[in-house]
């Protein structure tokens, strides 16, 4: 019984050694969670900076016009976009769907427009 009971009184609190392991521990885990978090940092100023660059190539880029109300006759709303210099960068051309939901009482007409289900898809 007094050998078990010597046993436990020498055992009290942690030892110099398991201090200093506990110690490197916690100093790894905030190294690796400050590099972490540098590196998320960086990313985010690369995200800005390439979204800041291609809202500058974009920029010159406006609709020729205000856009009509409505559709065309043929159901093709097309919007015309210019560069800086005047001459036409491209033509976007979507077709015009009437939408009508009816809620509960209520009827609401929309007018939708998108580019069709099978644009981009090429023939066999």
């Amino acid at each position: 019984m007094r050998h078990l009971c010597g046993k436990l009184r020498s055992r009290r609190g942690e030892t110099l050694v398991e201090l200093l392991v506990a110690f490197a521990l916690l100093l790894l885990f905030v190294a690796t969670f400050g590099g972490a978090l540098r590196a998320a940092q960086g990313m985010q100023s690369r995200a800005e900076t390439s979204r800041e660059a291609a809202w500058r190539l974009i920029e010159p880029l406006r609709p020729v016009g205000a856009p009509c109300p409505g559709a065309a006759d043929d159901g093709v709303r097309r919007y015309e976009f210019c560069g800086e210099d005047g001459r036409p960068a491209f033509t976007l051309e979507l077709p015009c769907e009437t939408v009508t939901v009816t809620d509960g009482e209520e009827t609401h007409t929309f007018r939708r427009f998108a580019a069709p289900a099978d644009a981009g898809q090429a023939d066999p």
